[in-house]
């Protein structure tokens, strides 16, 4: 790879894949998770700017767009099928816990109302 954007990739490709798991707290996973999205959002931004450039596209013959709509397709079905996996667990554990809140709020004896005044 050559260039400054491509410089660019391959330090952020070094800096995620020397990011160590061991030994870090939920902060470094979230700040490590941060980091990476923002990776994926730079170079989804990128390809976006191409899509949308008709003089860059035309560069391109028919066969090296169908291998990048391949390989594009493949990354995102895999994201895409990860996203629905944990956001689906996740809405089901959240579901969970505003339940067990619901039914400890209901098993609690109602509380006597008390008379409200004001002085003006």
């Amino acid at each position: 790879m050559t260039g400054k954007w491509a410089q660019d990739c391959e330090r952020i490709l070094k800096e995620i894949k020397s990011a160590k798991v061991e030994g870090q707290d939920r902060l470094d996973m979230v700040r490590m998770i941060r980091f990476t999205l923002f990776a994926l959002e730079r170079s989804v931004t990128g390809w976006m700017e191409w899509a949308n450039n008709p003089d860059i596209m035309a560069e391109f013959s028919l066969e090296e767009l169908k291998e990048i709509n391949k390989t594009l397709a493949e990354l995102v079905c895999a994201f895409v099928e990860y996203d629905a996996k944990i956001t689906g667990q996740t809405e089901m554990e959240l579901r969970k816990r505003e339940d067990k809140m619901i039914k400890k709020t209901s098993t609690r004896k109602p509380q006597e109302k008390e008379d409200v005044f004001y002085v003006r």
